[in-house]
């Protein structure tokens, strides 16, 4: 998996190097009288002489781009501007559409078939489509393609995390959790070195896919989850993993007899649970509903409410400022393969803050005050001119840091806070949120962008602030425990809120709190 992450990378943040807002200029036909008189029609139309004499205004069908910074580009080889410039964001949003829907099904699809299966699957169907779309002739093909390729990143990413997970021990997996995702950050910085050498879209593609080939052998030798194994009843193939791993690591394991006894335990536990829970994994369109069924429970009781829609709205404005800040470069005016760099150098001290500060000043203060310090120079930009490249950057960076803390903070604050029983669809469907941000930045990009390079920062600063509001409903979860059902949570909520409206004075009401919280514990 940490093999793997980094071609995920690429993938994801590379494509602001495929597809940059490039300068450039009507290239004039033979028939064309002068350019249009309005500098910026003059890059998508021109005055043509008629047979009769008189001009005419007519779209331009070629263009000369600016090459100082990109030898060749899918903007300059596919002429993605003027009428076809919503090609661009399309291109990057696109990735994040199939992501959506990757993510809605990676649940079913790694239940059903298995963690080690989705990897392969989703691993190879990667591999072979990032190594195809530098060859393709026509860009919605290669939309398409993109398409497929978002699909496939939760399908292969979140598959082989839960395998990860599943097969180490409990004190190793928040280190191995962490580590798995530290490539992502210091492929980021490798990438604007690499973008920097290779200027040409098509052999910067396919030397960032290539080493994809190199993961796939690794899957031969993977072994499926145990755990998955004896939930679905194959326990030959669970024990022969579990002696296989035992040998590994020089681990004496119990008999035989009773870890067969303990793998029929576990999994009449899972056929109750499936009997209980009507079939959940009985087939696609039953996943599809337990979907919707799952949302309503989210959304049903008034305290449940007001956390979902809290934590969709954090999560949204999430993934729309951070992959805003990731394609910003272009329209900021700053150099794009340092931007990149210095973004990856964001990605490692923000994995390293977020634990400390989120335990010293608890989930909802942290996550506000980085909500509120992103706001804060993403607002100031608009007023800092381009010419000063080093303070637009240092700013643009600093929101880059702040609101990578702020995502880290906030994910570790909804696992606390959703009960148990709808933790994981909780958790599933913010990230669904934050999915649709992202998809909408770039074309935040591209529309509000060219009114002035500042003005999208502007609204990623506003919505920074915004989101920092909507924690003012949240508990606080640092030194709560964690609930277990939904009806607990709408308890709690009600005797603690019972607590501060009695006719009592302020130390007696604290008390009753800190009571109510002792009883949960």
């Amino acid at each position: 998996m940490c093999y793997w992450v980094p071609q995920i990378a690429n993938q994801d943040m590379g494509a602001a190097f495929l597809t940059p807002d490039l300068a450039h200029t009507c290239r004039l036909p033979p028939d064309a009288a002068s350019a249009a008189s309005n500098d910026t029609r003059s890059q998508c139309s021109y005055n043509a002489t008629t047979t009769n004499g008189s001009t005419e205004e007519r779209p331009c069908l070629q263009w000369d781009f600016d090459d100082s910074t990109f030898t060749n580009t899918i903007t300059s080889e596919f002429s993605l501007v003027c009428g076809r410039s919503y090609l661009r964001a399309a291109f990057k949003s696109v990735y994040y559409l199939g992501g959506f829907f990757g993510a809605m099904l990676n649940g079913w699809l790694s239940d059903r078939f298995g963690r080690k299966t989705m990897l392969a699957v989703g691993s190879v169907i990667f591999t072979i489509m990032s190594n195809i779309l530098p060859w393709l002739p026509s860009i919605n093909i290669m939309l398409f393609f993109r398409f497929v390729m978002g699909m496939m990143q939760p399908t292969s990413i979140h598959a082989g995390y839960i395998l990860a997970m599943e097969v180490n021990e409990p004190k190793y997996r928040t280190a191995v959790g962490v580590l798995i995702f530290l490539p992502y950050a210091l492929t980021v910085i490798v990438l604007g070195g690499y973008g920097y050498l290779l200027r040409d879209w098509r052999w910067l593609s396919v030397t960032t896919s290539l080493p994809c080939l190199l993961f796939l052998p690794m899957l031969l030798v993977l072994d499926e989850s145990p755990r998955w194994l004896i939930v679905r009843g194959r326990h030959d193939d669970a024990l022969r993993v579990l002696q296989k791993a035992a040998r590994w690591n020089k681990a004496q394991l119990p008999p035989e007899e009773e870890l067969r006894a303990l793998m029929d335990h576990i999994r009449k536990e899972a056929l109750a649970a499936t009997k209980k829970s009507d079939a959940s994994t009985s087939g696609l369109v039953r996943s599809l509903k337990n979907i919707m069924e799952d949302v309503i429970v989210l959304v049903r009781t008034r305290r449940m409410r007001s956390i979902t829609l809290s934590f969709y709205a954090l999560f949204f404005v999430l993934g729309m400022v951070y992959y805003g800040l990731s394609f910003g470069a272009d329209k900021l005016g700053v150099d794009p393969f340092v931007y990149m760099a210095v973004s990856g150098v964001m990605e490692v001290p923000s994995g390293t803050l977020t634990i400390p500060l989120a335990e010293k000043m608890g989930r909802r203060a942290s996550s506000t005050l980085f909500l509120v310090v992103t706001a804060g120079p993403l607002l100031v930009l608009g007023f800092i001119p381009t010419a000063l490249e080093w303070l637009v950057v240092t700013l643009a960076m600093l929101g880059r840091l702040a609101i990578t803390v702020a995502f880290q903070i906030v994910y570790l604050y909804a696992s606390e806070i959703f009960p148990t029983e709808v933790r994981v669809r909780g958790l599933g469907t913010c990230t669904m949120m934050a999915t649709v941000g992202a998809m909408l930045a770039p074309f935040i990009w591209e529309i509000l962008g060219s009114i002035k390079s500042w003005v999208p920062l502007f609204v990623f600063g506003v919505a920074a602030f915004v989101a920092s509001v909507t924690t003012f409903w949240l508990p606080e979860t640092r030194t709560a425990p964690m609930l277990d059902t939904v009806a607990s949570l709408e308890a709690s909520h009600s005797r603690v809120k019972e607590a501060r409206a009695a006719p009592l004075d302020r130390e007696m009401a604290d008390k009753s709190i800190k009571e109510t919280d002792a009883q949960q514990a």
